[in-house]
């Protein structure tokens, strides 16, 4: 145990009284005073790491700590206030840097290892997160289990490899095998796979261990195919629904689960009331819609990828990825599924890369590319086609259907010159009534109202109209409405635009064995029907002002 003499301790006081009292330039003169003349370095800087952080001085409180880490290398606690800080500062790189010096010295750190594994997730860095996460499991970490399941969501949400996500699940099961969470997690694996039995069966088991796991339940009510208004999973969603303890989100997702059940029963008034309740309480958990800003982005991308930008602007890669976008639930993942039924086509699913560099590194969009280096554009179409390569190895074609990236269609002519759009349309009631069905993200707010889904609708309309008078020649329209009611030309069409040959696999798409990842995992996994074209007249009492936008009267 450390001894202090009597004027170290006068003088230490009197410094932290001066911390204590804010008068921090006081302070900070007084401890380092004290550190000229004092052997005792750790508290001192331990002092002044205080005072640093406490007035936003980060780097010297970095320096601070280095320097106790130096003088005291054998405890955890200043590596983890080092990667606290670093990950405050967002630098993930130096953030996992501080932990893997203390693994070097103690590698039997099991919880080091672990959180480690959750700082590279964060910074998705992925494979190494696994690596981490199995050595924490190597050094018998404790509670092994919820390591699994962390480890199957980085196998299946980012490196596309559902097997090894559902071993882990079935690990984390054995380890403990009434872990609910595992349970929920595998039965959504199954239902991105097409696996309607299965998935029933754990989202079953889910609720059957936990009752009040009402999650599971309303994702049980999305799986279940219904037929009649008493089935008891309907009663068993009736009344959580109403449980006065239920969080918003909770409550929101039961109500849109209630309002799918009563569609397929037929039951379309109460059906429409049950997703009226679903949006209301929705909204209170998104930010708020605003039609003058949507304009003003669709304003900005129209003037700025102008024919003086991509006059000027030099050639990146020329690489011909495959896009699909347009409106959500226009039929982009049937398009998605049909093209990979093809022998040389795989589907890529929603890569979210384009979303995230544009929101991370090139904000404000699309204003600060102005004057951007060629080299990090070249860059940047590196960067993804790299990324495709490593999700997708040996395949030939990949499709990348983010719905969304209509947004950045004139950043990726930027890019890829030779790049293949396939746009997606379908008729607006029905596009915009199955948005209104649907829980979309916090990104996505115009999904809690049908006006205003109307209006992001004809945003997106007016955005295509420039990119095709832009660079028609680099995309194709599909219809979701002829193409259900007349396959063969669509398909054609499709894969005549990408340079592939007809095969007639392509118009058995649901026979694909393969994962999708949206709300349409069992309309793909079915033969084509036409029911959902025109369904907007069974909600035609509800749809007046929906109507006065697009002035429809027919479908």
């Amino acid at each position: 145990m450390k001894k202090y003499s009597s004027q170290f301790v006068t003088k230490f006081n009197k410094a932290r009284s001066f911390h204590k009292q804010g008068a921090f330039s006081e302070a900070e003169r007084a401890y380092r005073s004290l550190l000229a003349k004092s052997d005792h370095i750790e508290e001192i800087l331990g002092a002044l790491t205080r005072l640093y952080l406490q007035t936003g001085r980060l780097q010297q409180a970095v320096n601070c700590l280095e320097k106790i880490i130096r003088y005291v290398p054998e405890k955890p606690i200043y590596y983890e206030e080092m990667v606290k800080l670093y990950d405050h500062m967002e630098n993930g790189e130096k953030a996992a840097s501080c932990y893997r010096q203390l693994l070097a010295r103690q590698p039997h750190l099991a919880d080091t290892h672990y959180n480690l594994g959750y700082l590279l997730k964060k910074y998705h860095k992925y494979e190494e997160a696994i690596s981490a996460y199995q050595a924490a499991l190597e050094q018998k970490i404790e509670r092994p289990e919820e390591v699994y399941l962390n480890m199957a969501v980085i196998y299946s949400d980012h490196l596309r490899q559902e097997d090894k996500a559902k071993q882990a699940l079935e690990k984390a099961l054995d380890i403990k095998p009434d872990y609910v969470s595992a349970m929920f997690n595998l039965a959504n694996i199954l239902e991105e796979e097409g696996d309607r039995k299965g998935a029933e069966q754990w989202f079953s088991r889910t609720v059957e261990h936990d009752p009040t796991y009402d999650q599971a339940l309303a994702r049980l009510g999305e799986v279940k195919k219904f037929a009649i208004r008493d089935d008891p999973v309907i009663g068993k969603i009736r009344q959580a629904v109403e449980k006065p303890e239920l969080d918003v989100s909770t409550r929101t997702n039961l109500y849109f689960s209630l309002g799918k059940a009563l569609n397929q029963c037929g039951s379309y008034d109460e059906a429409f009331s049950q997703y009226e309740k679903a949006n209301r309480y929705n909204m209170s958990l998104v930010p708020a819609y605003d039609r003058t800003v949507r304009e003003s982005i669709t304003d900005d991308l129209i003037s700025f990828f102008s024919r003086e930008w991509f006059a000027k602007v030099e050639p990146v890669s020329d690489a011909a990825p495959i896009f699909i976008c347009g409106m959500f639930r226009s039929g982009s993942t049937l398009a998605e599924q049909i093209m990979a039924s093809h022998s040389e086509v795989t589907a890529g699913g929603e890569v979210d890369f384009f979303v995230r560099k544009v929101r991370d590194d090139f904000s404000p969009f699309p204003t600060s590319l102005h004057g951007v280096n060629p080299g990090d554009l070249k860059k940047l179409a590196q960067e993804y086609l790299r990324l495709l390569s490593r999700l997708f190895p040996n395949a030939q074609y990949i499709t990348d259907k983010r719905p969304d990236n209509f947004l950045f269609l004139g950043l990726l002519k930027s890019l890829f010159p030779n790049v293949k759009i396939i746009y997606t349309r379908r008729n607006p009631l029905d596009n915009c009534l199955s948005v209104y069905f649907l829980r979309l993200g916090a990104a996505m707010n115009y999904a809690t109202k049908l006006e205003n889904i109307g209006h992001y609708y004809q945003e997106c309309q007016r955005l295509m109209g420039h990119w095709q008078d832009m660079f028609g020649e680099n995309i194709v329209e599909v219809n979701y409405d002829d193409l259900v009611k007349d396959p063969k030309p669509s398909v054609e069409k499709m894969l005549n635009f990408c340079g592939l040959a007809w095969e007639d696999s392509c118009l058995e798409f649901h026979k694909l064995d393969n994962v999708v990842k949206t709300a349409s995992v069992w309309q793909v996994r079915q033969p084509l029907y036409q029911k959902s074209s025109g369904r907007w007249r069974n909600y035609e009492a509800h749809l007046g002002e929906l109507k006065k936008i697009f002035n429809a009267t027919e479908g």
